[in-house]
């Protein structure tokens, strides 16, 4: 039960946008700043960024991909 609501966490922030991510990010970096946050609630808020980060690294590795740059000819070619 427990992969099977990891699995479904997962799927909700990937279908996040990256701006969302970046925003999610930020929420769970001021709780775990906050003074009264137990080591259980940061290290949570801890393990959810580092599957933010790593899921933002790869929309963003995907859309570097899509990305076309115009040549000298007019003509669009893949980014490298």
């Amino acid at each position: 039960m427990a992969e099977e609501r990891k699995t479904k966490e997962e799927e909700n922030l990937a279908a996040l946008s990256v701006e969302e991510m970046f925003q999610e990010l930020n929420r769970l970096l001021a709780s775990m700043e906050r003074e009264d946050a137990t080591l259980e609630e940061s290290f949570a808020s801890y393990e959810k960024g580092m599957k933010l980060v790593q899921l933002c690294r790869e929309k963003i590795d995907g859309v570097e991909k899509k990305v076309k740059q115009l040549s000298g000819d007019g003509t669009l070619e893949d980014f490298e």
